[in-house]
């Protein structure tokens, strides 16, 4: 007969595993402790498992990541799927005063943009701190209007934003204009260039053209006068 000490122990460590699992199951979400449930059954009545394909798993976050909007239409709020009220519930926390950017390809014209959440709006980020992703600058801020060009569910979408970044970051966000503004300077720049070059050749080209009428005016003259010469001297002959 078993005694009341190992009794005790038994049931104490019953209780313990049982309060394990319970905190284990609570911390799980609803879709882990899903599948933890339907291990557990399987393997406590010891049913052989099938092999099935494992189908792909959507989460919240490819939920929001397909049914997001930069700027949603009357036509999405009016989709009253449960995605679409996840998507909206979402778009609604957001503070679309001032956008946050992304910088990192800014050589290349690709600047990704998009709305300020809670913590940036308490913490002053895009309105009182620079609003590239990636600066912390504080002085010299300025607010910009952009023209935000984006592709969005299959489609291509224009949106005037505001953008609050320093000095060094607008310099950034206006790389390529600058760039296409140097260009084109120095295209003209070049233009103007081979201009004046080739009325300077032109020119050159001109007086070389007289000098070369007046030596010519010249050779034909002389030769003139020596026939006259010649033709005096032959009448003489004649005459003699």
């Amino acid at each position: 007969m078993a005694s009341f000490g190992s009794i005790r122990s038994a049931v104490f460590d019953r209780e313990e595993k049982k309060q394990q699992y319970q905190a284990h199951i609570l911390g799980l979400n609803a879709y882990d402790r899903h599948k933890k449930f339907l291990n557990d059954y399987v393997s406590f009545y010891g049913g052989e498992r099938q092999n099935q394909e494992k189908l792909p798993v959507k989460t919240d976050q490819d939920t929001l990541r397909e049914g997001y909007r930069f700027i949603r239409s009357e036509e999405d709020d009016m989709d009253s799927s449960w995605e679409q009220r996840l998507v909206k519930r979402y778009y609604d926390k957001l503070f679309k005063e001032y956008c946050i950017a992304d910088m990192s390809h800014y050589k290349t014209g690709k600047i990704g943009l998009r709305w300020r959440t809670e913590k940036e709006v308490m913490s002053g980020k895009g309105q009182f701190v620079c609003g590239n992703k990636h600066c912390s600058e504080q002085e010299g801020l300025a607010s910009y209007e952009v023209n935000f060009s984006y592709f969005e569910a299959g489609e291509n979408k224009q949106a005037l934003v505001k953008l609050v970044t320093c000095e060094r970051c607008a310099k950034k966000l206006l790389y390529r204009k600058l760039k296409e503004k140097e260009k084109e300077t120095e295209e003209k720049r070049r233009e103007k260039e081979e201009h004046r070059k080739k009325r300077e050749r032109e020119e050159m080209d001109d007086e070389s053209g007289k000098a070369y009428d007046r030596t010519k005016g010249k050779k034909q003259s002389s030769t003139s006068r020596d026939d006259e010469d010649n033709f005096d001297e032959y009448l003489k002959g004649m005459f003699l």
